[in-house]
């Protein structure tokens, strides 16, 4: 099994919230803050699973596929309150 660099979420969260909000309002998605935070923890997440960081380009490349894969019907379904 291959390890996976685990960097704190909490320092970088605010700016990547403020990244993955950004991006998705450009397709007129608009989520809570809850969801917002669990998107962006999910897209975070993600990116080191790629072998990425936490940097503004890659948060954002990130958050551009999952708009273009239709997330928000999955996202929605799988994070009912």
């Amino acid at each position: 099994m291959e390890h996976v660099t685990d960097i704190d979420k909490k320092v970088y969260l605010e700016d990547c919230k403020e990244i993955v909000k950004t991006t998705i309002a450009l397709e007129n998605i608009v989520l809570t803050d809850r969801e917002l935070t669990i998107l962006t923890e999910e897209i975070m997440d993600t990116s080191l699973m790629m072998g990425g960081d936490y940097s503004k380009e890659n948060i954002r490349n990130i958050a551009v596929q999952y708009v273009r894969s239709n997330f928000l019907p999955r996202f929605k379904a799988a994070h009912q309150d």
